[in-house]
């Protein structure tokens, strides 16, 4: 009985070791950027709805922009009227410090109204769009750009 008793504890803390020695070995997961499709899921989990995809749309003239940007419509969750938006998807990091001051001057190229003007940043990816109110609605694209972020 004692030796079954020792052989079930030391079962016990081996196998609890385990576990912290194969995660210090593998590291701690890492929450990594999502895809465009994914960032869709992130957006209809906040109640909104994408329309009218254009992948390689900036909105200007700025080609260096044209293989990360993606136009469509947005609506729902309290946007009345749907809205054109664009976001940006920076496959790195050193590509969105980069290239990222590209977006501001594009936004100048198609943004009708700069008093209305959303952008919201979460590296690597921008979105860009107005007519948004504040609160619940601009709070629901926020909330999704940082979820597909892996913020």
């Amino acid at each position: 009985m004692k030796l079954r008793l020792g052989l079930i504890t030391l079962m016990i803390v081996a196998t609890a070791g385990c576990g912290s020695t194969l995660d210090a070995a593998r590291g701690s997961v890492e929450p990594t950027p999502t895809d465009f499709a994914g960032l869709v899921k992130a957006l209809s989990e906040q109640e909104l709805t994408v329309d009218d995809v254009v992948s390689g749309d900036p909105g200007c003239a700025e080609k260096e922009l044209v293989p990360m940007a993606i136009s469509f419509t947005l609506s729902g969750a309290g946007i009345t009227t749907p809205v054109r938006a664009r976001v940006y998807l920076f496959a790195t990091q050193a590509s969105y410090d980069k290239l990222r001051q590209l977006v501001d001057t594009c936004a100048v190229a198609w943004i009708a109204n700069p008093a209305a003007l959303l952008m919201v940043d979460a590296a690597p990816y921008v979105l860009v769009t107005e007519g948004i109110p504040e609160g619940a609605p601009a709070d629901a694209i926020r909330a999704a750009l940082s979820a597909a972020a892996g913020n």
